[in-house]
């Protein structure tokens, strides 16, 4: 992995140097290995890197090749078939890192070579034959991209904090709903007016024309398409489990040693027994929090039935914790509500201290292979969803319902919803809307982000919608943006082996109905079944949170009163609206309050 900075276009030299010093330790957790600078006409740009692929004089960054400079942050899985497919129309290659393969792709197909990729990556691009910057990010957006743009200039790097203070802009009061709503802000906005996000699976392009930075429209070269083609579920795992070896295979591909995260659940076990397959030795990793944690016991007795003695558990203390909860602002540059950041710093920390640099992971499986409690639910709901029952189902009890949610403490309000409204609100993990309107005052709708997604979607099934709301929104936007910012405050290479675009597109194949025919989660747990000697497919999903009773300390009056203060917003009045999960509430005031202390 690595860090990457740059400016293009008409600046100030000592704007530059001044961010090289305050971002120093951010750049240096990215890519403690190596350290570089480039600078052209128009063009600077630094780059810091943790070598995986090659060695310190192979893959050297920033690269170029003819008029070509490159800056990459990622991993290529298909870096050797296009290595060939690249020497057989007259390319030459020095080393073996994926960095040179990158080059020499954009050289040879230009953009379109970012639809060949198979990996996760930023990239930064100069082509100093016409002055031109392009800026792209992988599928899913597993690698962050940010740009500011002012008119004769713009600055971009691989965090919110790599761009200078005086190019963000104030504060944006629409993000702040954003977060409230859904506990994280999506791109392409962010905390700051003039500091953007790149969107996942696409890229842009600037020019300079006459004295000024011209921005092209962001131009989209991938979408998650669900085809149906598949219905049989013997098909369905036959097809996966194929398309997870291909994977596993390009995943433990490194110039160092490989580690895998190993929690016992499903995803992992299969990552973990696969990847013996290649490395009987692999080193598996587990997180520990004890009391009702059950990671420890599940992955010693899958490890016991593999007879895998590589295995290395990290018992979790209070102090560990807190160390982690300390970091929290800067672990994350912006506010982010996910309790899991908390473990998920713990583990990467302790994949670093065990001597590894690259971990497998299994993000990606839940929102590929419906594995979350939202796409059971949806099933049972289905149904009932079809719009002619809305005069006899929803219009009649949508009050009534209110009136039962409050007396009995429980909320019946998703069976009276539509379609639309009912998958939108199994999206929003903050507050919902229902439970902050009325408290903070705007006009503002922060659902527009859902609408979009859905507005061209009409023609799927309601578990099919789900599915690319998960894929679109909550993945790149939660699950991706935690990981990449835990592994990196860690210097590790995270790699998410699901998200290999050959398992990606063959799970996207796969119709709803198949994934959900036993279950969630049904095509993965199959294969288990089918290929370990262990009964842990059976086993009920656990979450991958903080285990903490004391939640409620992270946030108190003295910060409500600060909230108050600074936005006019009264944390203690939406947590008392709040009917569950209130450790990720308070978990994302506290967030908030820490991020504001910051930056107002």
């Amino acid at each position: 992995m690595c860090g990457i900075l740059g400016n293009f276009g008409y600046f100030d030299r000592s704007d530059f140097s001044e961010q090289e010093k305050y971002i120093s330790d951010r750049m240096l957790r990215r890519g403690p290995d190596q350290q570089n600078l480039f600078e052209a006409d128009y063009f600077i740009s630094k780059h810091s890197r943790l070598i995986v692929q090659g060695s310190g004089d192979d893959g050297i960054q920033p690269m170029r090749f003819e008029n070509l400079i490159l800056l990459f942050n990622g991993n290529l899985y298909n870096k050797d078939d296009l290595k060939q497919e690249l020497i057989s129309k007259g390319y030459k290659f020095i080393g073996i890192s994926d960095t040179e393969v990158i080059i020499k792709s954009l050289h040879c197909w230009k953009n379109l070579a970012f639809k060949k990729f198979n990996g996760f990556f930023s990239i930064a691009y100069f082509d100093s034959s016409i002055s031109k910057l392009i800026l792209a990010r992988d599928r899913f957006g597993q690698k962050p991209m940010y740009f500011s743009k002012k008119n004769s200039s713009v600055f971009f790097g691989s965090t919110e904090e790599f761009i200078p203070k005086k190019y963000r802009g104030n504060i944006r009061n629409e993000s702040i709903i954003d977060f409230i709503t859904y506990g994280f802000v999506p791109s392409p906005n962010t905390m700051f007016k003039n500091l953007f996000s790149l969107h996942p699976g696409s890229y842009l392009e600037f020019s300079l024309n006459e004295g000024n930075i011209q921005q092209s429209k962001v131009k989209q070269y991938w979408k998650p398409e669900i085809t149906n083609e598949i219905t049989d579920i013997v098909e369905a795992e036959n097809l996966i489990s194929e398309a997870l070896d291909k994977s596993i295979k390009e995943g433990m591909n490194a110039s160092i040693d490989v580690a895998c995260l190993f929690s016992g659940g499903v995803d992992s076990s299969l990552i973990l027994s696969k990847s013996r397959e290649i490395n009987n030795e692999v080193c598996g990793i587990t997180a520990n929090f004890g009391n009702e944690d059950d990671a420890a016991e599940r992955s010693i007795s899958l490890a016991k039935a593999l007879q895998h003695k590589n295995h290395l558990i990290k018992n979790i203390s209070e102090e560990d914790v807190n160390s982690s909860l300390g970091s929290t602002s800067a672990i994350c540059d912006t506010p982010f509500d996910d309790t899991s950041l908390i473990p998920s710093n713990i583990v990467f920390s302790t994949v670093r201290e065990s001597g590894y640099s690259v971990a497998l992971t299994g993000d990606g499986a839940d929102e590929l292979f419906c594995g979350y409690s939202s796409f059971g639910n949806l099933k049972k709901l289905e149904p009932y969803l079809n719009s002619k029952l809305d005069h006899i189902i929803r219009s009649p009890f949508k009050y009534p319902a209110r009136l039962f949610s409050s007396f009995f403490g429980l909320d019946f309000s998703r069976f009276f919803m539509n379609e639309d409204d009912l998958l939108k609100d199994l999206l929003c993990n903050g507050f919902k809307m229902r439970e902050w309107q009325g408290l903070i005052d705007t006009d503002y709708n922060p659902l527009h982000y859902l609408n979009n997604i859905l507005s061209v979607r009409d023609s799927l099934s309601p578990l099919d919608k789900l599915r690319i709301l998960n894929l679109e929104f909550k993945l790149p936007y939660q699950m991706l943006y935690k990981v990449d910012r835990a592994s990196m405050f860690n210097s590790v290479e995270a790699r998410p082996i699901f998200l290999n675009n050959t398992i990606v597109d063959a799970s996207l194949k796969i119709s709803s109905s198949t994934m959900l025919c036993n279950g969630q989660k049904s095509v993965l747990k199959n294969i288990y079944q089918s290929q370990i000697c262990h009964a842990g497919w059976s086993l009920p999903k656990t979450g991958f949170g903080w285990k903490t009773n004391s939640y409620d300390k992270i946030f108190n009056t003295q910060d409500n009163e600060f909230l108050k203060n600074q936005i006019g917003i009264d944390g203690l009045s939406l947590l008392d609206r709040r009917k569950k999960h209130h450790k990720r509430a308070y978990y994302g005031l506290f967030s908030l309050v820490s991020w504001l202390r910051v930056n107002t």
